[in-house]
């Protein structure tokens, strides 16, 4: 069984050789399993695309660097079709979330037409971050009933035949938010969504990919997004 785990990465060369260290350590420990590096470098201006040719000698790692910035759900939707794994597991790069997650979990991989995603417990994001999820939670569960805690958390397992169902043309409708928009695509399609608690930890090295400043913009591209997916046609 083989498992690829997705890294868009912009902007993470405090945080990557450390992440990827270990992930390796811990992942090398499992039977039965092997496993790749997906990372999904999206036009980084900090040497983190010199660091990725660095660690790729020692390391499992298929290296999509950019020149230029394609933006988060087109570095996650990349990094998913380039996959090779039976499984894929998509996180993020921050190192917030830990390898521990995906080893607490690796007897409860999903089946066909389903995915594991995990709700922050507790989340420790900023407060902007947190109000900004938890105000858009409201107008997701309207439009999609989900119903799930955490609509948005970066840490999704599924089968790769499972993310192939799901239409590309809908999932780009999501320019940022990328996870409310393919949660809402699997409620469209009838794809079960199992949530189990994960840790999360505060970023400690790094900056945020936006600020406050930003999330106005954000905002209502999102929403514009959402309703694009709820009033549109999903072929099953």
């Amino acid at each position: 069984m083989k498992i690829s785990i997705v890294f868009p990465i912009h902007n993470e060369y405090e945080n990557l050789k450390q992440l990827i260290k270990e992930w390796n350590d811990e992942l090398k420990k499992l039977k039965d399993y092997s496993f790749e590096f997906v990372l999904v470098e999206d036009g980084s201006t900090d040497g983190t695309k010199e660091l990725i040719k660095e660690i790729e000698k020692n390391y499992p790692i298929l290296n999509l660097s950019s020149e230029k910035k394609r933006g988060y759900t087109k570095a996650v939707l990349d990094g998913i079709y380039s996959s090779s794994g039976n499984y894929i597991l998509c996180t993020d790069s921050d190192n917030q979330i830990k390898v521990s997650s995906l080893i607490e979990n690796i007897k409860n991989l999903p089946r066909d037409q389903s995915f594991l995603i995990g709700f922050r417990n507790p989340r420790k994001d900023s407060l902007n971050r947190i109000i900004y999820s938890k105000l858009f939670k409201v107008l997701h569960n309207m439009l999609f009933n989900s119903k799930l805690k955490d609509p948005s958390c970066p840490f999704v397992i599924g089968q790769k035949e499972t993310f192939e169902l799901l239409p590309k043309d809908h999932l780009n409708m999501m320019t940022e938010g990328f996870w409310w928009g393919f949660v809402a695509i699997c409620k469209k399609k009838n794809i079960n969504l199992k949530e189990v608690p994960i840790l999360h930890y505060k970023r400690k090295k790094g900056v945020p990919s936006y600020g406050l400043a930003s999330l106005p913009g954000i905002i209502v591209r999102n929403v514009f997004g959402l309703l694009k997916i709820k009033f549109s046609k999903i072929n099953f």
